[in-house]
């Protein structure tokens, strides 16, 4: 049985509603995918766009360094942006799943549901479905390493793998919340799936975001006019209500200045024994730890009421 929350998926095919009988996940014109073991469900199609997802060694990264606390000012900001957000905005022919918690129970409220694209081990969204009680949520991501600790992060999330480039499988107006975190964009596909109301929540890297590990480690830089480029694409399609950045210092030790190079793009051209070599040239003798600066820009824009 797939999670409640992706039972409001629809087939990646041909839009229809999925089933979950004994053993399969299809939709009434035959069309099959499987739920792997560890929980979460695939609808990437063989039309799919071969995308390499985060390795076992970028996600491990991952999961060591937001489970420091590195970033925790970031997802606390984002669950209290989530908060300004209430339920209730999606298409009416969206009912919750009958084993939410919210069905059935009109004091409890329709559900929101919470949507994360590249969420990778789903840490920012499982704290902002934490704070609702009727929050259900949905992690996408590529890499079945991320999705198998998606899968288990929080019991109201559910994971799924799909193409973010091409149409998303849910219906119309079926997210209250939508989260992209440093994650490729789809705004179209974004702003057909907000109801009206729904909020995006959509953080980016600040122009100072790890510049002290950018010479030394060969990491990527932003790139110019990646403000402006995105001010475009909000531009018609939403309703911007506020943008911030978030900045701090971080004392790292080398396996954490190796573990937040590990997270990014630089991961996958380049293995943990190379970047400690790298830093090791640059890194002096008996220093305990360096400071990183963490910055994130925070858009935060809503989906028309109307």
């Amino acid at each position: 049985m797939i999670h409640p929350a992706l039972r409001l998926l629809r087939c990646p095919v041909c839009a229809a509603p999925l089933a979950d009988p004994a053993g399969a996940v299809r939709c009434a014109a035959g069309h099959s995918f499987d739920v792997e073991r560890s929980g979460y469900l695939n609808l990437r199609t063989g039309r799919a766009r071969r995308v390499s997802g985060d390795t076992a060694e970028m996600v491990q990264a991952r999961v060591d360094f937001l489970g420091g606390g590195h970033y925790a000012p970031l997802t606390a900001r984002l669950v209290q942006l989530a908060a300004a957000r209430t339920g209730g905005g999606r298409a009416p022919a969206e009912a919750p799943p009958a084993d939410h918690p919210a069905a059935g129970d009109p004091a409890a409220g329709a559900p929101e549901l919470v949507l994360e694209i590249g969420a990778g081990t789903a840490h920012h969204l499982a704290a902002v479905v934490d704070a609702g009680p009727r929050r259900l949520g949905i992690a996408v991501d590529v890499s079945k390493y991320a999705l198998r600790r998606a899968a288990r992060v929080h019991p109201r999330i559910g994971a799924v793998a799909f193409d973010v480039a091409d149409r998303w499988p849910l219906p119309d107006a079926s997210v209250d919340v939508l989260l992209d975190v440093f994650a490729p964009r789809n705004l179209a596909e974004m702003r057909r799936l907000l109801c009206p109301g729904g909020m995006l929540l959509l953080v980016t890297p600040g122009e100072g975001h790890l510049a002290e590990l950018r010479e030394p480690l060969g990491l990527v830089g932003v790139q110019p006019g990646k403000r402006e480029r995105l001010a475009d694409e909000l531009s018609g399609r939403f309703d911007r209500l506020s943008s911030e950045t978030l900045t701090r210092t971080l004392q790292l030790g080398v396996d954490e200045v190796v573990d937040v190079a590990l997270m990014g793009p630089t991961g996958h051209h380049t293995g943990a024994p190379e970047l400690r070599r790298r830093l090791a040239a640059v890194w002096p003798p008996g220093r305990a730890a360096m400071d990183v600066t963490a910055s994130f820009v925070i858009d935060r824009a809503q989906a028309p009421e109307a």
